[in-house]
Parts: structure tokens; C-alpha cells; sequence
């Protein structure tokens, strides 16, 4: 099928059941996160008294660059750390603060390929989703609606974005749980930040030797170091949990569409008129369609009661004079529907595509920098390290497998559309809609991939795969050297 935006269609959405489900916004959470790392605008006018509201782009420009200012700030004093200490021996401080550099550097990169590069797509996004989702599938014998998938894709963004700012807020605590003047990210500081100025004996020195400095040095530092830890959680868990959700609400609109392929012909009949006994005896051979499980993603289906379908037909349309006329309406609604989904995923596409490539081969360097961190951290404060980098780890390892995840479910259901409308009883009217039939299933057998970087396709097997060829790379290395000697 064709993936340019489709025009809204006027009254193109049923009503599948007696049960109205009400359209809300997708993004009311995560938009909240969006909102805390400036990768989306603040929306100040609407806050401001009216004679303020000149100043509203002016506050956002200023949020933004203090942000920007937290993160690049430490990125530069980790990459400070490894040129000062890189004759110095202490390895596992030098790979700690190559680890945060590249953690940092992504968390800028992102941060403005969000706001300032890809900002005018992403809302598109957003706005395309919300305005013009389907909340349940077309007129029926049968119906499903987006309750169980939008639950599903709140309840794992939520818990991923939790999971994150918690692992990031860990870090916070660290120098409580020293019991030092420490910081929670260390790294070189052209001062001494841990100098109690305090203590009335080192102020007195300070005084005459006129070295004074501001008692709140350690205090500040530890506060800009805070920002930026928070906001490196939230850049992370905010991209790839809007990914997460754009996907599992698209395979729960790929449920509806299947639901409304599947009852295409009731549809029809209803928009016919057709009287109970025709419908009763439809609905026989329908069922005999309808014995197979696991037809849908995560949807429940419902049955429809019969004497609840006639008050669910669009009176604005027009009777249809004909049967093809009649399935040509009901029809149209599909395709429509189809072209919407295909070009929200294209557009999902067009946005991480690239951004997931990059993000592949950083989750590999840190892997393999994280194994060596619990290899050669000896120190006696070396359990803190482990752990606080561990949950680095398995964030990470999370957040992949979210990403390959979301492009296997989205590859599964993208094929399923063909199947649905063949557990329809289409053949009781083949001679008039065959032709239709058959030029829908042959679009709709092409599945649609998510990819990095239009590389590789991202699915379940995808991490499977490269840990296989990391782990034969030595066995490789040992058969070429024996076939030398």
C-alpha cells in the first residue's frame, strides 16, 4: 500500500460496540519527561499572565541553554580527567571516565537531535497519532478496541522511565554512602571543591592568606553535577520509551484494522440494511472463519448483539444502490485506514532510523567497557562502582531489547493484515469483490521493517546475532593462525 499521508476522512471511523471509547492523549506522561530535558517546548504562554507572554520563547531558550551548559560542562572535565591522568597508571579511572564521556556526549547528542534537528517531525508525529488514531474497529459481528494496547504502552513506558530516573538518581547518593566530600560523577576540577570552608581554623587561613572562596563551592558543583546525572536519565529513557510507545500503539492499531478487515462483509450487509435473518445467517459463516487464536497482538475481541448493530451505522452516509457499492464504502475505510498506519510507522522510521544505528555500536563500546570496569575494580569502594555501573548495564540491555522489540512486533503484525481479511466470508461474494480482495492481500504481504540506519532490521534476533559473532571472533582468529603454520 501506498505510504503517503492519507487525508482525514470525514465520519470514516465506526462505532464497533455499544461501548464508546473515549480518544485521549497518548504522550500526557512522557511528554512530562519531555518537558524536564527541554527536548520538547514549554508550552509558557499558556501560564503567563497576558502581558508576559513576549517572554515565553525567551524563557525556553534560556532553560535549553542551561541544560546544554550541564551536560557539555562535565563531558569536557571527563575528557579533562583522561588527558591529565592518562600517564599517571590508574587505568579503572581513566575506562570510569571514558564511560561517562561517552554517556555524556550521547545524552548531548540526542538532546539536540531531538530539539533542534528532528523537532518539526517529531511533533508531526505526535499530533498525526493522536488526531487521528482509531479507538475501535469498524461496525460488526465482532469488535476490538485501543484500550489494551494504550494501557500496555503507558504501563511500559512508565515503568521504564521510573526505572531509569531511579538508576540515575542512584549516583546522588553515592558520596552519602562514602561518607566523604565527594561528588556523585568524579572527575577533575581545576579547584578543590572538597575544602570545608566551615571550619572557622581553615577560614581564618583562607582570610590572611586571602585565598578566600565561597563556603558553597562543594554545594553548587554537587548541585550542577545532579542536573546533569537527572538529565542524562531522562534523555535516555525519554527516546527510547516514546519509540516504545509509537510502536505498541501502532500494533494496537493494526489490531483494530484486522478486526475491521475480518467484518468487512457484516459491514457491508449493515450498510445494505439487511434484515436480522440475513445477518444471523452471515454471523454462521463467519464463525466458521473465526476458530483460530492469537489473531491479534494484545486486543480482546467482543461480540457484537445483533440488535445493538443497526444503531451503529453512520446515518450521514448515504443507502448504497448495489452489494459492490455497499462493500466499496465499507472497504474504503480499511485501505484508509492501512495508508494511516504505514505512514506513521514511516515516519517512526524516518526519525530513529539513524539514531538507533549509533546508538548499536555505543551500547557495544560500553558493554565491552562495563565488563572490563568489574574486571579490574579492586578498590575497597569498588562495590559501589560495580554497582552503580551495573545499572548502567542493565539499563542498557533493557533499552535494546525495547528497540528490537518494537520493530519485531511491528514486522509480526504488519503481516497479518492479508490473514484478517481472509477470516472473512469474502468467497460467498467473490465473483463481485474478487478483484478488490485480491489487490489488498498483495500489498498487505509486505511487511514493514524498522531498521537502523537502513542497515539491519531491528528484531528479538538482532542482539542474539551479534553476541554469537563477538564470541566467534577468537575461535576465528585461533583456526586462521593454524591454517598459517
Amino acid at each position: 500500500m501506498s505510504t503517503d499521508k492519507p487525508e482525514p476522512q470525514a465520519n470514516a471511523e465506526h462505532m464497533g460496540s455499544p461501548l464508546d471509547v473515549q480518544r485521549r492523549d497518548m504522550f500526557t506522561f512522557i511528554r512530562w519527561s519531555l518537558w524536564f530535558t527541554a527536548m520538547c517546548r514549554l508550552p509558557l504562554e499558556y501560564y503567563l499572565p497576558t502581558s508576559l507572554r513576549f517572554l515565553a520563547s525567551t524563557l525556553n531558550w534560556i532553560y535549553e541553554v542551561f541544560l546544554y551548559f550541564t551536560i557539555i560542562h562535565i563531558d569536557i572535565l571527563f575528557m579533562c580527567t583522561i588527558y591529565l591522568y592518562k600517564d599517571k597508571g590508574d587505568l579503572a579511572l581513566l575506562v570510569n571516565s571514558l564511560i561517562q564521556a561517552i554517556i555524556f556526549m550521547w545524552t548531548l547528542i540526542i538532546k539536540v537531535y531531538f530539539k533542534r534537528i528532528k523537532r518539526k517531525k517529531i511533533e508531526e508525529l505526535m499530533q498525526f497519532l493522536n488526531n487521528e488514531y482509531r479507538t475501535q474497529s469498524a461496525a460488526g459481528f465482532t469488535y476490538v478496541t485501543m484500550k489494551e494496547s494504550v494501557d500496555l504502552s503507558n504501563t511500559w513506558t512508565k515503568v521504564f522511565l521510573i526505572s531509569c530516573y531511579v538508576g540515575g538518581a542512584f549516583w546522588l547518593f553515592v558520596p552519602f554512602l562514602r561518607r566523604d566530600r565527594s561528588l556523585p560523577l568524579p572527575c577533575w576540577y581545576p579547584f578543590d571543591y572538597k575544602v570545608n570552608y566551615y571550619n572557622r581554623e581553615i577560614l581564618s587561613d583562607c582570610i590572611e592568606t586571602n585565598t578566600f572562596q565561597s563556603p558553597i563551592v562543594y554545594e553548587s558543583i554537587y548541585l550542577l553535577q545532579c542536573l546533569a546525572q537527572m538529565q542524562m536519565a531522562a534523555a535516555f529513557a525519554s527516546t527510547s520509551a516514546f519509540y516504545l510507545l509509537v510502536a505498541v500503539v501502532f500494533s494496537g492499531q493494526l489490531d483494530v484494522l484486522n478486526c475491521s478487515l475480518k467484518n468487512v462483509i457484516a459491514t457491508t450487509y449493515l450498510n445494505l440494511r439487511k434484515p436480522k435473518s440475513e445477518l444471523i445467517k452471515l454471523r454462521e459463516e463467519h464463525n466458521i472463519e473465526n476458530f483460530e487464536i492469537n489473531q491479534y497482538y494484545c486486543a480482546e475481541e467482543h461480540k457484537t448483539d445483533l440488535d445493538c448493530l443497526p444503531h451503529l451505522l453512520d446515518g450521514e452516509n448515504p443507502e448504497p444502490q448495489n452489494f459492490y457499492a455497499a462493500f466499496k464504502q465499507a472497504f474504503k475505510h480499511c485501505v484508509t485506514h492501512h495508508q494511516y498506519i504505514l505512514c506513521g510507522l514511516q515516519m517512526l522510521e524516518d526519525i530513529y532510523s539513524y539514531l538507533w544505528y549509533l546508538k548499536t555500536m555505543k551500547a557495544t563500546v560500553l558493554a565491552c567497557l562495563f565488563a572490563f570496569v568489574w574486571v579490574k575494580s579492586t578498590a575497597a569502594n569498588s562495590f559501589l562502582t560495580i554497582f552503580s555501573f551495573s545499572q548502567y548495564l542493565v539499563l542498557a540491555i533493557w533499552e535494546m531489547f525495547m528497540i528490537c522489540y518494537s520493530g519485531e512486533i511491528i514486522f509480526l503484525n504488519s503481516q497479518r493484515c492479508d490473514e484478517a481479511l481472509q477470516r472473512s466470508p469474502w468467497h460467498l461474494h467473490a465473483r463481485e469483490i474478487k478483484k478488490d480482495i485480491l489487490f489488498f492481500i498483495l500489498n498487505a504481504q509486505q511487511p514493514f521493517r524498522l531498521t537502523g540506519g537502513k542497515m539491519f532490521n531491528l528484531n528479538v534476533e538482532k542482539p542474539r546475532e551479534r553476541e554469537t559473532k563477538i564470541r566467534a571472533i577468537p575461535h576465528q582468529s585461533e583456526i586462521e593462525r593454524k591454517e598459517i603454520m
